[in-house]
């Protein structure tokens, strides 16, 4: 996969950290307001970022409350399934996208949405985004991934001291 060339390292970062604090995923924005675009461009650079990092030889690879199993291993390959599933580009977005059930919920919780999907929240004062059965939280996963790619790219371009004996 090569990455899109329009944006460096540091605005993709910029942008991503723009995205997590912006009032689309505050706790008090309303569930109709306008979050849905902003959810599929974080999940795009997100996952520029996290292809970013492991073609830089550190896949970001976690697994806890990523729900695992089928195409699904780690952080990196759910970030990349919910790129898949959503509408590219971001700009395209409409509210309801044939095929799709895309749904957020604050807080621990289960249940079903309004449109049939189920849904199960395992932390408390946490966001979760569903697309369609597939769960990302803001905090323990995309949050977490962003801080450990943006490490290890830090780490990756740092200039390299040598000690001269």
């Amino acid at each position: 996969m090569n990455l899109p060339t329009s944006l460096s390292t540091a605005h993709r970062l910029a942008r991503i950290h723009a995205l997590l604090e912006s009032r689309a995923f505050a706790r008090d924005s309303p569930d109709d307001g306008p979050w849905k675009t902003p959810f599929a461009e974080l999940i795009g650079l997100v996952d520029d970022l996290l292809t970013q990092s492991e073609q830089s030889s550190k896949r970001i690879d976690f697994y806890e409350g990523v729900g695992v199993g089928g195409k699904i291993h780690d952080i990196t390959s759910l970030v990349r399934e919910l790129r898949d599933a959503l509408p590219s580009p971001p700009e395209v977005f409409q509210d309801n996208v044939p095929g799709i059930h895309l749904n957020r919920y604050f807080d621990r919780g289960c249940g079903h949405f309004n449109n049939g999907v189920f849904f199960t929240v395992e932390f408390n004062r946490e966001l979760a985004f569903f697309v369609d059965h597939r769960r990302i939280y803001l905090d323990h996963h995309l949050r977490r991934a962003v801080a450990e790619a943006e490490s290890h790219l830090n780490q990756a371009t740092a200039p390299q001291m040598r000690t001269i004996l």
